[in-house]
């Protein structure tokens, strides 16, 4: 009885484009791209670090969960009708903003900015607010 279960439910993963396991919260992991050898030859990394944004531990997975939860990783610009839609389906386009309003609490606002990549073009709902716990639940958002 338990293969048939498990024969359907590969079998309804495979025909459904696997949006089953998507559902669940399994994905591919998409390996981030190298740049050639020649390019990386001429970084030079910085000395000090104290000029940086520091985003540590918690507020690191808040900022994590409301940019999953907001553009997951499925959704391709490329694959977007117009560029309005393409610019807002790509995260360099969004200025965040990430608040720790105390030890177990942060909030995080994705606002898209769309003058390089769709000037004139005006969302007035696009972005998002969350509140996020410590433990990286989402516990309001709008």
């Amino acid at each position: 009885m338990r293969s048939l279960t498990l024969s359907i439910l590969l079998c309804a993963c495979t025909l459904s484009g696997c949006v089953l396991f998507e559902r669940l919260g399994y994905h591919k992991y998409q390996k981030a791209e190298l740049a050639p050898p020649e390019e990386a030859a001429r970084i030079k990394f910085p000395d000090s670090y104290e000029s940086g944004v520091r985003i540590e531990g918690a507020m690191m997975k808040a900022l994590s969960v409301a940019m999953n939860d907001y553009l997951p990783s499925h959704i391709k610009a490329e694959d977007q009708k117009g560029p309005e839609y393409q610019c807002l389906a790509r995260w360099d386009t969004y200025r965040t903003v990430v608040m720790q309003a105390h030890e177990d609490l942060f909030f995080v606002l994705l606002s898209p900015d769309l003058s390089k990549c769709a000037p004139g073009f005006i969302v007035p709902d696009a972005g998002a607010e969350y509140a996020i716990d410590g433990q990286g639940r989402i516990l309001s958002k709008r």
